[in-house]
């Protein structure tokens, strides 16, 4: 009967000092950053890449998000144009490259990607570190589509 007391009593104090764990961790998780520098996006150059890309023939849209060193752009391509696109998109790549050669450039003519884009890039950049890096997150997760 002792060691049936004994084994409950090991058993709940076990249970109950990793509750409390789980809890202490969460609190830790949710004070602090998702990322540790501040991401910061840069406005100037996105208008700058909005500039080049739309001096390519062919592009009627642009929209561009200029995180750290990612430069996602997405371009809205004309209808008879569209036979050309791998090449205008390899062409707005290839000057992009050339003008941010530090950046890692994403070019994409897919429309929801368009449309995701110009969303983000009309929404103010926040000044909060945790709603900053969450945009980061989320740019990060256009780059995936961009590339799949």
């Amino acid at each position: 009967m002792r060691t049936i007391l004994a084994l409950l009593a090991l058993v709940l104090a076990i249970t109950g000092c990793t509750g409390k764990n789980n809890a202490q961790t969460q609190q830790k998780n949710d004070a602090e950053p998702l990322c540790s520098p501040a991401p910061v996006r840069h406005l100037e150059w996105e208008e700058q890449a909005k500039a080049i890309a739309g001096r390519v023939d062919g592009i009627d849209e642009v929209a561009a998000v200029h995180i750290d060193n990612d430069l996602n752009l997405a371009i809205k391509v004309r209808n008879f144009n569209r036979f050309r696109l791998e090449s205008i998109e390899k062409e707005v790549a290839g000057k992009l490259k050339d003008a941010f050669p530090d950046s890692r450039i994403h070019v994409t003519s897919d429309k929801k990607l368009l449309w995701d884009l110009q969303a983000m890039s009309g929404a103010p950049w926040p000044t909060d570190i945790k709603e900053a890096c969450r945009k980061k997150k989320a740019s990060k997760e256009l780059e995936k589509k961009m590339k799949g």
